[in-house]
């Protein structure tokens, strides 16, 4: 049930639950942007590179989830266009309705339905949940808002949900610079976190592991099956020297062109902070590359949410960590549901809070990719 506050504005409130701003992408899903997202956080995941691992696993190519909405910010600049468009409009035409020029985003969950493949052409719209009464924090008075963004494909499937949580404010006189992006945004094979930046960090073992190319030679077989897994393991930690090549990459991958993510001019003089630092889905793509490491391709995610408290710049070292919390089988569809805590850190604090759903098989003869969409329940 919908909670009203007494001193939102009725205008607002009449747009509760209604779509707006219907849109198609002026991108299809295509193999280039894939890749790029991919490097951009060295996710080494055969079912997004190897045509004969994705027929296997996923019945054909298909992007990483985490890369829903990529398809959706618009180009930086396009023929014809006199001003450069925004993602998540809402968002901005709140900022504007109810006069708080700052806005931070502190909450973003996706949940994940019928994957996306290359060729599609995905739909979009975006639905206003609820508007706070206003409200006076550290930042300054403000308001908090919920903003739904659903994602359809070309034949009415539905592919992901994305329910985002901003605050906007006036910035009071002597507070904190944000720690969360202020931008509308939008989250190594085997054992071991490697790659042409990665440190490695000792593996932990894990019943049933196999590195990508032994998948390869066994035809695909699982890395993990739901025995596997019990409620208390830790995943294997993920350590990354964080350069101003990687943030820039990273928002150059989410097609984020927000200078605070590549102008420390900018980040410095108009955000107050320290350096350009790593946008928000960004840190999607490199928590779904965390957990796909240690799961391998037949995991299948379903379920991602985060809350930022800190940012990440470049020479920071950022270090991913995660426990599994629940394990939950499915008997019918054969699969085994397996909720993770997670966290990105950089030295002793924590920046962004996470929690995650993956879908593993049940057995080696399993494969949570083939349930169609009436049986996937994330």
């Amino acid at each position: 049930m919908t909670q009203v506050a007494g001193d939102v504005p009725h205008d607002l409130i009449d747009l509760y639950g209604k779509d707006q701003y219907p849109e198609i992408s002026e991108i299809p899903v295509e193999h280039g942007y894939i890749w790029t997202s991919c490097a951009s956080v060295e996710n080494g995941n055969p079912i997004f590179w190897d045509e004969a691992a994705a027929q296997s696993i996923t019945g054909g190519p298909i992007a990483p989830p985490s890369m829903v909405s990529v398809w959706f910010r618009p180009h930086h600049w396009a023929p014809g266009r006199s001003q450069q468009l925004l993602p998540l409009q809402v968002h901005f035409d709140l900022k504007e309705r109810l006069g708080l020029p700052e806005a931070v985003m502190t909450d973003d969950t996706i949940e994940f339905h019928t994957p996306v493949r290359v060729g599609d052409v995905l739909r979009t719209h975006q639905v206003l949940r609820s508007v706070s009464a206003a409200k006076t924090t550290k930042l300054g008075a403000g308001r908090f808002w919920v903003i739904d963004v659903v994602y359809r494909n070309q034949r009415d499937e539905l592919v992901a949900v994305e329910t985002y949580t901003g605050f906007g404010y006036q910035r009071a006189p002597g507070a904190p610079v944000p720690v969360g992006a202020p931008s509308a945004g939008v989250t190594t094979a085997g054992g071991r976190a490697t790659g042409a930046g990665g440190v490695a960090s000792p593996a932990v073992p894990t019943p049933g592991s196999s590195d990508t190319s032994r998948e390869i030679e066994k035809g695909y077989a699982p890395r993990l099956v739901g025995g596997d897994v019990k409620a208390g393991i830790r995943l294997p930690e993920l350590r990354y020297p964080v350069t101003a090549t990687t943030v820039v990459l990273g928002a150059l991958a989410t097609r984020d062109w927000r200078p605070m993510h590549h102008d420390k001019d900018f980040a410095v003089d108009r955000n107050g902070t320290r350096d350009i630092f790593l946008n928000t889905p960004n840190q999607a793509a490199w928590f779904e590359r965390f957990i796909t490491d240690w799961t391998g391709p037949h995991g299948r995610l379903a379920r991602i949410g985060f809350k930022m408290k800190g940012s990440v710049f470049p020479g920071d070292t950022m270090v991913l960590r995660g426990e599994v919390v629940g394990v939950t089988e499915a008997v019918g569809d054969r699969i085994v549901w397996v909720d993770l805590a997670l966290e990105l850190a950089v030295g002793t604090q924590v920046a962004t809070s996470a929690s995650a759903r993956v879908a593993l098989p049940m057995s080696p003869d399993d494969n949570p990719w083939l349930l169609r969409q009436e049986h996937w329940n994330p």
